[in-house]
């Protein structure tokens, strides 16, 4: 129709994660990921993440800027995880033993989340 806009929810989203985080201010996020099956069964997951999803909202891609994303953020880190089995623990760097745990669990396909830590960048032209 004439005058309609196409909205991207997961795009606003973000947007008003940025907007109300301070410089340097911490956004985590633990969601589900491709290709576990928890990625796809729920309805309302009109947007699938995938390891490298963050790229459109992170330096130096923020490819998001294409669909209208405003926000500049550094990626601390993605982490697989298996839903509510991982603690995660900000700050923190895994050991060996669970860098090699998480690496067979990806080949399993075992790891049904991502978990985003991500630091907000504000009053620096990207």
């Amino acid at each position: 129709m004439i005058g309609e806009v196409t909205r991207l929810p997961f795009i606003e989203t973000m947007n008003e994660v940025w907007r109300v985080l301070k410089d340097g201010g911490l956004f985590y996020a633990s969601t589900p990921a491709y290709p576990h099956a928890a990625a796809f069964q729920d309805p309302t997951h009109v947007n699938i993440i995938t390891r490298d999803t963050h790229v459109y909202f992170t330096r130096p891609e923020l490819e998001g800027r294409m669909y209208g994303f405003k926000g500049d953020f550094e990626c601390i880190r993605v982490v697989p995880a298996r839903g509510g089995e991982f603690e995660y623990q900000p700050n923190s760097t895994p050991g060996w033993f669970e860098k090699a745990r998480l690496k067979r669990r990806d080949r399993r396909n075992k790891n049904s989340h991502l978990i985003w830590e991500f630091r907000a960048i504000k009053g620096v032209e990207a």
